[in-house]
């Protein structure tokens, strides 16, 4: 199966690409809506994904990317309406792996189970071009019918990263601007500054809930947390191969699935 469904409530679903490191594996959120539906990244497109969903529930679908990087880009080719922001447009339209960043360290480490994904190779492995057939900036509305997301612009992962708020509910899906694990701020096209300023941003919001662009979803403790060790310098993922080698003893049972269907209280 390529991939496993874990449900959060009656509206949102997490998708999970199997096959994928679980220190790498894009959270794939399908949100439910009146009108039409949303789907939020699209992992590494090692499986169709559009229609794996649509076999779930038939209803027109938006497609958000939150960035443009592979592990969330990757299946963004499949959906006829396809989201995103202007700033990375470009390199969704024409995905470069070193632009996408598939490059690398990303190359020289475990992240495809060679038994799920046999034809998988590091020398061959490139997403498909998926123009943006909507641009994405700060204050537009992804509208549902029933419920509305606005887009908030949250720089400094990349210059193009987005999130989608609900106000209603206080929840915030957040792409990789926020994750409950070491933050990526060393990119080709990051920035320090920018991060800064996104997370002093998002501590304002007033969030609930977030569900993020990996691991599991997290509420305001340890979002304060997160947020406070990386400005301590204590949360941020630098040199990747050294972290990979420090911690390839404890990162056992790599591809399996993880359950983080839990809302966070």
């Amino acid at each position: 199966m390529p991939y496993k469904r874990f449900t959060i409530n009656d509206r949102i679903t997490l998708v999970q690409e199997t096959g994928v490191a679980n220190f790498m594996r894009c959270n794939i959120w399908h949100v439910k809506g009146r009108d039409f539906d949303l789907v939020i990244d699209t992992g590494m497109g090692l499986d169709p994904l559009k229609q794996w969903i649509v076999s779930d529930r038939n209803k027109p679908i938006k497609a958000v990317v939150t960035h443009c990087h592979f592990d969330h880009s990757g299946c963004l080719h499949e959906f006829d309406t396809r989201m995103g922001h202007h700033a990375e447009a470009d390199i969704l339209a024409n995905p470069v792996n070193e632009q996408v960043v598939y490059d690398g360290p990303w190359t020289r480490i475990a992240i495809v189970d060679p038994k799920q994904h046999p034809d998988y190779s590091h020398h061959t492995y490139k997403i498909k071009a998926a123009p943006l057939t909507d641009h994405l900036d700060e204050g537009d509305v992804v509208d549902l019918g029933d419920r509305a997301y606005q887009v908030l612009h949250l720089p400094g992962h990349s210059p193009g990263s987005i999130g989608l708020w609900d106000i209603k509910d206080k929840t915030l899906f957040s792409g990789d601007a926020l994750y409950d694990g070491e933050l990526l701020d060393s990119l080709y096209h990051s920035n320090i500054a920018d991060y800064l300023q996104t997370l002093e941003r998002i501590e304002s919001l007033g969030v609930d809930v977030f569900h993020a662009g990996h691991f599991p979803s997290f509420g305001v403790e340890r979002m304060q947390y997160l947020i406070n060790s990386y400005r301590e310098g204590n949360n941020s993922l630098g040199d990747i191969l050294e972290w990979f080698d420090s911690n390839k003893d404890q990162l056992t049972n790599i591809f399996s699935d993880q359950n983080w269907s839990k809302i966070p209280q």
